[in-house]
């Protein structure tokens, strides 16, 4: 068994402007996966060492693309989740 909690990859990037946080405004650059050290927030760990972003889907597969099975999936966080939790197993 995996379990996976990070942040939820569709509200939580250079792209996602929270500094409202009852209203989240998602700006271009969420499909784009890749290496970035782009950061909203002054000396987050991202602007400091980087993050790989995937989009969710992307995140998704590489689970399944490992011969993995999804069990759970989680979100954390209001009005707009910040974590993403999965449980994934190896069949067998």
């Amino acid at each position: 068994m995996l379990v996976h909690i990070g942040l939820r990859p569709c509200f939580c990037g250079e792209f996602a402007d929270r500094r409202n946080r009852d209203e989240v405004v998602i700006r271009p650059g969420y499909l784009d996966g890749r290496w970035t050290e782009a950061s909203r927030a002054d000396g987050a760990v991202r602007s400091k060492a980087g993050a790989a972003h995937l989009p969710l889907p992307d995140l998704l597969h590489a689970f399944l693309d490992a011969g993995l099975t999804l069990e759970r999936i989680a979100e954390h966080g209001t009005p707009t989740p910040v974590v993403l939790a999965v449980r994934v197993r190896k069949p067998g």
